[in-house]
């Protein structure tokens, strides 16, 4: 009996590869980031946030690259966590800006050790060199798309 993940394999064994090792990074960095108090996703935002303080979602779209319906949900979903607030800009009250509660504040260094243990972990098998150049072959495969 052949399954689909065999013919996957056989058909395109680097994307499937590639498949395989991008979801065992997302599911460390998913319990990782859980046991912060974050969904997968936000991470990035709170740290976004951090160095950003003040900034608005607009603002966050063009640096961070995502949609803006996507962030705005994930913002009302940190906001109600504690993570985030959300204030009316003192010069523009139509402008709200986003910043870091305490509780978010807390998480960043959390964030920033979840994401050097995860990258610690699937490195780990390689040298330095391979490293590199794995990073230098994935930028060419992510630049063919």
């Amino acid at each position: 009996m052949t399954t689909g993940r065999q013919v996957a394999a056989g058909r395109g064994p680097v994307g499937y590869a590639l498949a395989e090792a991008t979801k065992a990074h997302r599911v460390e960095l998913q319990w990782r980031v859980a046991a912060l108090g974050l969904h997968l996703g936000q991470e990035l935002l709170i740290v976004d946030i951090h160095y950003n303080p003040g900034t608005t979602q607009a603002e966050m779209v063009q640096r961070i690259g995502l949609e803006q319906p996507t962030i705005a949900k994930a913002l009302g979903r940190m906001e109600r966590a504690g993570f985030v607030r959300r204030d009316s800009d003192p010069q523009d009250r139509r402008v709200i800006r986003v910043r870091l509660t305490d509780r978010g504040e807390e998480a960043v260094a959390g964030v920033e050790e979840a994401w050097a243990e995860v990258e610690r972990r699937t490195t780990g098998g390689l040298s330095e060199a391979e490293s590199r150049e794995l990073i230098r072959m994935l930028n060419i495969i992510r630049d063919s798309h």
